[in-house]
């Protein structure tokens, strides 16, 4: 009888000498793992960045005689077609015209560097005329309602000091 408890007793030590053994081994494969950052959880209401807008290309850019046209980068702001004048310093005359086969886009806005000429002149059905910054972070200019119709040819750009 005696030898039949002091096997009824071990029983439950190598259990637990097994679970032990076997806890070990799965705790230092853990330590293997790397915690989690916050940045990287998938939740919801969390969206990766936007990325950049792509290239498009609407409107045909001319410049003054005698001079090369700028390459100035459109991207599309929901209905807006922005036009990225950053490069452009200076003065000069540009003429700008839908491309064959499309239409004025809804709005028009432009991006410039604040500092690199004193304010842009716009004529097309009316004549406007927009400041720009002496200094700071570059600035959106949109372009006012009316400026410019679905029928108008061309839209002549001044900028300067």
């Amino acid at each position: 009888m005696q030898a039949l408890q002091g096997e009824r007793g071990a029983r439950p030590l190598k259990l637990l000498l097994w679970a032990m053994l076997i806890g070990s081994a799965l705790l230092t494969g853990c330590s293997h793992l790397h915690r989690p950052h916050p940045s990287a959880w998938h939740l919801p209401w969390h969206h990766p960045p936007a990325g950049l807008e792509p290239l498009v290309n609407e409107l045909v850019v001319e410049a003054g005689v005698g001079t090369a046209a700028p390459v100035l980068p459109q991207t599309w702001d929901r209905n807006a077609l922005r036009v990225d004048m950053v490069a452009v310093t200076g003065e000069g005359v540009l003429t700008l015209r839908p491309l064959q086969g499309h239409d004025w886009p809804i709005r028009l806005e432009f991006g410039v560097q604040p500092g690199s000429f004193g304010h842009l002149e716009i004529r097309g059905e009316q004549r406007v005329i927009l400041p720009v910054a002496a200094s700071g972070a570059v600035t959106t200019m949109a372009v006012p309602q009316g400026t410019y119709a679905p029928a108008t040819k061309e839209l002549v750009i001044h900028y300067g000091p």
